[in-house]
């Protein structure tokens, strides 16, 4: 063990020991840093992907959704519209009602 040849000997094969950990930790490394970064834009791709159809979606039940309200807007204004016009129509007979009365009232006294 004294030996300088032995020496070199161990110092190389540490030298080459380490040097292969080394040289395999950068490869791993690499490979799982390409995996991680190829992972993480194809799940990007994916939630971009889903935002837009997510958002389409979105967009077309809020125009189904505007369509039926303004159905529904129309469908009582032709309500509101029906009745506004029988209440004309009653009042316009209660007006003529209340004229015939206050006519005979005021110009026909009753005989006491």
């Amino acid at each position: 063990m004294t030996e300088p040849q032995v020496w070199v000997l161990i110092g190389t094969f540490a030298a080459a020991v380490l040097g292969g950990i080394t040289f395999s930790t950068n490869l791993i490394m690499g490979s799982l840093t390409k995996v991680i970064t190829a992972n993480t834009d194809r799940l990007e791709a994916r939630i971009d992907s889903l935002r837009a159809e997510t958002m389409a979606e979105s967009r077309v039940t809020r125009l189904e959704l505007n369509a039926k309200i303004d159905s529904v807007e129309a469908g009582l204004n032709a309500k509101i519209d029906s009745v506004e016009s029988r209440l004309r129509g009653d009042l316009a007979r209660i007006d003529a009602d209340v004229s015939a009365l206050t006519k005979r009232v005021w110009t026909d006294p009753p005989a006491i």
